[in-house]
């Protein structure tokens, strides 16, 4: 995993801006961004393109006339340069001039609102006809957090970096809120906390409304796990939010912060602390805990098992595809800019090539480790688990290796999607809390 400057001077930058979801204004700014600076690429790619198919007859023609042809080759360098330059400078200067007025008038209004006002018609309609399947209760507020949430994904190192407003800002969440970190915050949001919490963790491209993705009103028993368990249990139930695209290894720094701040400053002591984490949502709960040393000592103590839904410890099948295509197109001077193309893909996305590797917990930490995998066939068969597995990950790759303190358990019949709500992985997580709370009776 990546631990440059640049990404550790993203982690500051995203704590240091705040958190909570963007205002129109700022939803509108960030798109205009990185609009622009998609144009610049796309522009980049295609003059690339270009060069690469002209440069095979002019090196053909030159071979034939001894270099004659040059003087024709560096006038069509110079214009095609010209051209595109001005393509992607216009493209990206309109997109960031308009950003630009959009800041400054948001930063000069006395109310942030009054934008927003102004804003809120044409943009959220635009946003309402955007077609974003399976978001409980759908409202514009979800479908643009859901939409943030896939683009950051994809280009969120980038967002990161640049500062963009868009960047989704690491927080937890509780039935839909974010939660506050200081005691008064965290007092007045939870008057009934518990001695318990659980932390639900989404994987890539996601946000915590994907926890709901199958539920069914007809079906009692897809209501979401956070809702199930506290009905269940005495606990606290609260999902993290953060951007997908950065790292793991950066993403789990920033988790551990905002944890032993939230843990520190819950109303009651904290006896326990359990983390469920689907897909990379795994990868960046169990990296928190590898990662924990002796100056940790609040979470040291408190976290006792990491649940992990489909996660690719060993890597994703797909992601070593996109790493494999990236590096044979860069062989060939005519299919580089497809490379490139390939390349654009966030560091996130790249950390799920090789995954995390064997379970690497320090002596003395006392976690235990539950890694839940499954196949979209029959259990079985051999071919399927360890080819296609649950469609994203491969059962050998949710099940890790044999080190570790860990329990292991593969379903068929199941697709990577349905773990993130499913009645017999709600009785998976049932069993991990059994073992330290008393489940409640009617």
């Amino acid at each position: 995993m990546n631990t440059d400057k640049p990404e550790q001077a993203a982690d500051q930058g995203a704590t240091e801006r705040g958190r909570g979801d963007p205002t129109a204004a700022e939803t509108l700014e960030g798109t205009l961004m990185l609009v622009g600076d998609t144009i610049a690429q796309a522009a980049s790619r295609v003059h690339e393109f270009h060069r690469a198919i002209a440069d095979i007859p002019f090196k053909a023609v030159g071979t034939a006339t001894i270099s004659a042809s040059k003087p024709v080759e560096m006038v069509h360098n110079e214009i095609t340069d010209l051209v595109y330059g001005a393509v992607r400078e216009t493209g990206k200067g309109l997109f960031s001039g308009a950003a630009w007025v959009v800041r400054q008038a948001n930063q000069s209004l006395s109310s942030p609102q009054i934008i927003d006002e102004a804003l809120g018609g044409e943009l959220m309609e635009q946003v309402a006809r955007v077609p974003v399947p399976g978001i409980p209760g759908d409202t514009t507020g979800k479908r643009v957090a859901a939409i943030s949430s896939a683009i950051n994904g994809v280009f969120g190192d980038h967002l990161a970096a640049t500062r963009n407003p868009m960047e989704v800002k690491m927080g937890l969440y509780a039935h839909g809120q974010l939660v506050g970190t200081t005691q008064e915050e965290l007092m007045q949001q939870f008057p009934q906390a518990t001695r318990h919490l659980v932390v639900f963790v989404h994987g890539l491209c996601c946000n915590e409304d994907s926890w709901n993705l199958y539920m069914d009103p007809a079906r009692p028993e897809t209501r979401p796990y956070a809702v199930r368990l506290e009905e269940d249990f005495a606990l606290t139930a609260l999902h993290l939010r953060y951007n997908t695209g950065r790292t793991i290894e950066a993403n789990a720094r920033q988790f551990k912060r905002l944890l032993n701040k939230l843990v520190r400053n819950w109303p009651v002591a904290v006896d326990g602390v359990t983390l469920v984490g689907h897909s990379m949502g795994g990868l960046v709960s169990r990296a928190l805990v590898e990662m924990i040393d002796h100056d940790d000592l609040i979470l040291r103590r408190a976290i006792r098992d990491v649940v992990c839904l489909g996660s690719p410890h060993d890597g994703a099948p797909l992601a070593r595809l996109a790493a494999a295509g990236e590096q044979l197109f860069n062989r060939f001077e005519l299919s580089k800019p497809l490379g490139r193309v390939l390349g654009v893909r966030s560091r996130g996305i790249r950390d799920l090539k090789d995954g995390l590797g064997p379970l690497k917990t320090h002596d003395g930490h006392d976690v235990m480790f539950h890694l839940i995998g499954s196949s979209i066939g029959d259990s079985t068969g051999s071919w399927l688990p360890n080819t296609v597995g649950d469609g994203l990950v491969t059962v050998k790759s949710a099940l890790a290796d044999d080190t570790g303190r860990a329990q292991r358990l593969a379903f068929s019949h199941k697709h990577h999607m349905n773990l993130l709500n499913d009645p017999e992985v709600y009785l998976e997580l049932q069993m991990v809390m059994r073992q330290h709370l008393r489940q409640r009776v009617e």
